[in-house]
């Protein structure tokens, strides 16, 4: 026990230049304390100045999704679609004599080669007629 005291008492009784030699580790850990809790403060900055611009960056994905919802729903419009395809390529809707009814699509389809051929009589044609 002497032994463990007299080693204890000189490392505090032990002096450098006026100072103890406790004191001197004290400042060094204390320092090497500071300087880490410098570091980590200063790395969570960046992280939470990250997390900042990545959130404006959803925010701005969310509303450029937003804008291309609205112009899909826009460009979808039937009355859009049937006005261009009327004036671009001349498409018309179905007239009423060219319809079937469900009951003889049996009888156009196992005449298939025969709508081929009926040409501008159409399905009408192959029926027997239209309504």
């Amino acid at each position: 026990m002497s032994r463990v005291r007299r080693t204890l008492g000189g490392l505090f009784g032990r002096r450098i230049r006026g100072v103890r030699v406790v004191n001197l580790a004290s400042l060094g850990c204390l320092t090497a304390l500071v300087l880490g809790v410098y570091v980590c403060k200063t790395m969570a900055g960046r992280e939470g100045a990250e997390i900042i611009d990545v959130d404006h960056q959803i925010v701005e994905e969310q509303r450029a999704v937003r804008l291309l919802r609205a112009e899909v729903a826009h460009l979808e419009q039937p009355r859009r679609i049937e006005r261009l395809s009327t004036a671009y390529l001349g498409l018309q809707p179905v007239s009423a004599k060219r319809e079937a009814q469900p009951d003889a699509l049996t009888e156009i389809a196992r005449q298939g080669g025969a709508v081929a051929t009926a040409g501008q009589g159409g399905v009408a044609s192959v029926v027997g007629g239209a309504r």
